[in-house]
C-alpha cells in the first residue's frame, strides 16, 4: 500500500483548477498592449493542430525572461507552475499579452499532481443549494459542470467520463440519492456525460464484485451511479505549460523567485529577481503584472512583497492510500457518502490499482508533508464496511 498527501488552501484567495492565485498589483494594460486577441487565438489553435510543433528549449524559455526589461516589460510574470499558475499563463498567452512562468521545483511537483484525480461537477454544491436556498451554490454547479466537459473534450487523451457507485442500505437512502443525482443531470443539461440510474442489489454486486451485500448491520437494497470525470492531473498540468509554451509564454521549471523588484519612486511591483536552480545563476525579469500563484506558498511570496504581510492561508492536507487492483473494477468507482464523522470518501481506480481517500486536516505547510497513521486507518476504516474483502 502507498500513500498520497497534498496540501491545499484555504483563505481569502480565488481558487481555479486546485490552486490559488493573487494578483500582487493592479495591472496598467493599454490597449495596444492587448493586440488583437482574435488573431492570437487563430495563431495559437494552428500551432496545436500542427503534429510537428515543438515546444521551445528550455534555454530559449529563459532567454526570454532575461531578454524583458524596464523599457520593454513582460504583460504577466506568473509564480507557480501548478494547475494555476499554468492555466493563467495559457489564458494570458491566448489574448496576445507577453507571458512568463517561473516554477520553484517541477511543473506538477504540489498539489496538482495529489488529487483524487477527479473532475467534479460539483454534486455536493448541488446538495448545499437546494437546502440552502443558495443560488450562488447552484451557479457554481452551473460553472462546474460546463467546465467538466469542456476540460474532457479537449483533453480526451487525458481525461474521461467515470462512473461512481454510491451504496444504498435503506430504501431511503435509495430514493435521496436518486432523486438527488437526478436532479444533478437535469442541471447539467447538455453538458451531461450520462444519466444516472438505479442497479438492484445483485446487479451492482454484478457491476461491483467487491460490493459486501452487508454493512453497518443493514443489507443492501441497491446502488446509484453517476458518471463524474476523472483525469490524469500531472500530465494535465504538463499538457497546459507546454500549451502555454505554444502560445509564446516562456515557462522555466526550476526557477524560483528569491525576491521581487520594486520601483524605486513609488514601490510598486515591476518584477522579481529569479534563481535558475539548475545552474545558480541569478537573473532579473521585468513584468507589469506579478502573478502569485503558489497554491499554499502563496503567503511565502507575499512577504517578499510585503515583509509584514499577514498570513491568509489556512493549510489542510489530503491523504490518499494506494490500494491493489482488486479492491475497484476496472472502470467504476465507489463513493462513501457518508462516514462515521461526516465525511465522504472515494475508492477509484487508477493506472491499474486503487486509490482511497481522501481526509481532511489541519497541517503545517511543507513541500513533502507526511501523512499520519490515523488518517491511513480512518481510510481503511471507512472503505471496510462497503467491501466483503479484508482492507488492509
Amino acid at each position: 500500500m502507498a500513500t498520497s498527501i497534498r496540501l491545499r488552501r484555504l483563505g481569502a484567495i480565488a481558487a481555479v483548477a486546485g490552486g490559488a492565485y493573487t494578483i500582487v498589483r493592479q495591472p496598467s494594460f493599454s490597449s495596444n498592449d492587448r493586440g488583437d486577441k482574435l488573431s492570437a487565438l487563430e495563431t495559437f489553435r494552428r500551432k496545436i493542430s500542427d503534429p510537428f510543433a515543438v515546444v521551445p528549449p528550455r534555454n530559449t524559455q529563459e532567454a526570454a525572461l532575461i531578454g524583458s526589461s524596464l523599457a520593454n516589460p513582460l504583460d504577466i510574470l506568473v509564480v507557480g507552475g501548478g494547475a494555476t499558475g499554468c492555466g493563467v499563463a495559457l489564458d494570458a498567452a491566448t489574448r496576445g499579452l507577453r507571458v512568463g512562468l517561473v516554477e520553484r521545483e517541477d511543473f506538477a511537483s504540489g498539489t496538482s499532481s495529489r488529487s483524487t484525480k477527479l473532475i467534479h461537477g460539483g454534486v455536493r454544491y448541488l446538495e448545499k443549494a437546494v437546502f440552502n436556498l443558495d443560488y450562488g451554490q447552484l451557479k457554481l454547479v452551473f460553472h462546474a459542470l460546463e467546465e467538466r466537459k469542456q476540460l474532457i473534450e479537449n483533453a480526451p487523451h487525458l481525461c474521461h467520463a467515470l462512473p461512481c457507485m454510491t451504496p444504498c442500505f435503506d430504501w431511503f437512502d435509495a430514493i435521496y440519492y436518486w432523486a438527488g443525482l437526478k436532479m444533478y443531470d437535469l442541471v447539467a443539461g447538455r453538458h451531461l456525460l450520462h444519466l444516472s440510474r438505479y442497479y438492484s442489489a445483485q446487479e451492482s454486486v454484478e457491476l461491483f464484485p467487491t460490493l459486501a451485500r452487508n454493512g453497518k448491520d443493514k443489507t443492501l437494497k441497491g446502488t446509484v451511479v453517476y458518471y463524474d470525470g476523472q483525469m490524469n492531473d500531472s500530465r494535465v498540468n504538463v499538457a497546459l505549460a507546454c500549451s502555454a509554451a505554444l502560445a509564446g509564454a516562456a515557462v522555466l521549471n526550476h526557477a524560483e523567485v528569491v525576491s521581487l523588484l520594486k520601483d524605486e519612486g513609488d514601490g510598486r511591483i515591476i518584477g522579481a529577481r529569479i534563481r535558475n536552480n539548475l545552474s545558480g545563476k541569478e537573473f532579473d525579469a521585468y513584468a507589469k503584472v506579478v502573478v502569485n500563484a503558489a497554491g499554499p506558498f502563496c503567503d511565502s511570496v507575499r512577504t517578499l512583497a510585503d515583509k509584514d504581510a499577514k498570513p491568509m492561508i489556512c493549510p489542510s492536507s489530503g491523504v490518499h492510500i494506494i490500494l491493489p487492483d482488486y479492491y475497484s473494477p476496472d472502470g467504476m468507482g465507489l463513493i462513501v457518502p457518508k462516514t462515521k464523522d461526516g465525511r465522504v470518501v472515494f475508492m477509484l481506480p487508477w493506472l491499474g490499482r486503487t486509490v482511497a481517500g481522501t481526509t481532511d486536516s489541519n497541517t503545517s505547510i511543507t513541500m513533502l508533508p507526511e501523512p499520519h497513521e490515523n488518517e491511513i486507518e480512518f481510510i481503511l476504516d471507512a472503505i471496510s464496511d462497503y467491501l466483503n474483502v479484508k482492507v488492509c
